[in-house]
Parts: C-alpha cells; structure tokens; sequence
C-alpha cells in the first residue's frame, strides 16, 4: 500500500476537494488520481461519496467532469469574515434606505436562526425589531421567511420553536400554515410580514442570490403600514432586489471577506 492510500480518509476526502476546487474547468476522474497519486477505483469511490454529500458535482457531460457543489460554496459565504460582512451590508442598507426613505435592513442564516446584521434608519425611518442582532420571529418576520424558503425542507425544523408565539392577532402559529406561505414566497421571491409583529408596522423581504450558494441573506425594508401602503409592493421589492444584487456582487469581488 503506497503512501497514498494509507492517508487517513478525511484527509483524501480533503485533497480531492482542493483539487477539484483548483479546476475552473471541472476534472475528470483520470485527471483526479494523477494528481493526488491515488488509484482510480479509489478516487471514483471517493468522488461518489462526495457526489452524494453535495460538495461535489458533474458538470452534465455524462458525468466526466466534477466540479465544486452548491453546498461547498455555501460553506465558502458561510466562512466569510462576520465584521466586514457586516460593514458591507450597512453600505448597501443606507443606499437603500435613502432611497426609499424608510428602515432598510440586511439578515443572515445562522446555524438555528436568522439573525440581523445590519439596519440604515433615515430620519423618519422606523427602529423597532430590526436591531442588529436580533434574531427576527421565524414564523412572522420577512427577513426570515425570505431566507428560509430557499433552505432544504429537511432543515427548516431547527429554525422553528416547538410553539409559534402569537404576537398579534395577524400571527400565523400553525407550523403547517408557515410553511405553505414559503411556497409562496419562493414563486413571487419576496415576503411580507403584515402586522405580524406589531399590528401597527409591516415589512418587505426579497431573498439575495448568491452564484453558486442559493440564499443566505435577506434584505428588507420597515415602517408604519399607513405610510408602506402608500406606495405600491412593487416600489419596494423592486428597489430591495437592485440592493441585494448590489451586495451579492461585493460579497463576490471583495478580499476583506476572506476568513481570518
């Protein structure tokens, strides 16, 4: 048994990733085991597992080349340094905010919540429940609703509680009630969190694209439902796009976001 093949399996698992990662062009088997030195039965074997797991996939040409896997590069944004992230996402909130003349804020999928990590308030904007940090109502927020119906459905249950607080007589509190809506946020690709948290406020999410890595992030606009409605739901998702197109583009361009 070489060298090679006495690695520990991680670590294969490991080098084949960064090979793979390396290609632009996606690898074939035979290019793989000539570059790690491991046997081809060994590499396909190995390349399926991670076929299986999603860190890897084939590029559609019968299956000859690999390539890196959208769960590969949702662990990459994942990875990405918190604070510049943030500083970024404050950027793109007053851009918008100044635009729409009211609250603008960006959240971020964590490990069990969505949490929000920056917020812009013009001088009439609206400050309650979008204080960076916070973790928005899974069931009621649109900031949250907007990312988690982009999510595997086989994850949403750690984002929800086991009872669904009613926080106004607009709460929805019926976990089957909460998942039917993300089905409709995913066809129209925004949300809307109408009196659900305070009875005298409404919000708008629309998700934010990342190439490669589907939605980690939300951004959302806030304020009274007297003066949201006088505008029409287009004025604000369409603005809320521009700006999180805005922001997946510098996620994509800046190395300040590199972990540390």
């Amino acid at each position: 048994m070489s060298d090679k093949e006495k690695q520990r399996p991680f670590e294969r698992y490991l080098e084949i990733m960064e090979v793979i990662a390396a290609s632009h062009d996606g690898l074939r088997l035979i290019d793989i085991a000539s570059v790690t030195g491991l046997p081809k039965p060994t590499i396909h074997r190995l390349v399926q597992a991670l076929v299986e797991a999603d860190v890897v996939e084939t590029d559609g040409e019968r299956g000859r080349n690999f390539t890196v896997a959208p769960r590969l590069w949702r662990l990459l944004y994942l990875a990405l340094n918190r604070e510049s992230v943030a500083n970024y996402a404050l950027i793109v909130c007053a851009q918008a905010a100044a635009q729409l003349n009211e609250t603008c804020y960006i959240a971020r999928l964590g490990t069990n919540e969505i949490r929000i990590i920056a917020r812009s308030v013009p001088e009439k904007g609206y400050r309650l429940h979008v204080t960076p940090g916070e973790i928005p109502p899974p069931h009621a927020a649109a900031a949250a609703k907007s990312i988690l119906a982009f999510q595997n459905e086989a994850l949403l249950p750690r984002y929800y509680p086991k009872s669904l607080a009613r926080l106004t007589e607009f709460t929805k509190t019926d976990l089957a009630a909460c998942l039917a809506e993300l089905e409709t946020v995913r066809s129209q690709k925004f949300a809307i969190c109408d009196k659900e948290i305070d009875e005298f406020v409404m919000a708008y999410a629309v998700p934010i694209e990342l190439p490669n890595a589907g939605v980690l992030f939300s951004i959302g606009v806030t304020g009274p439902v007297t003066r949201l409605l006088q505008h029409t739901v287009d004025h604000y998702v369409e603005a809320l796009h521009v700006a999180g197109d805005r922001f997946s583009e510098m996620l994509q361009t800046t190395e300040d976001l590199l972990p540390r």
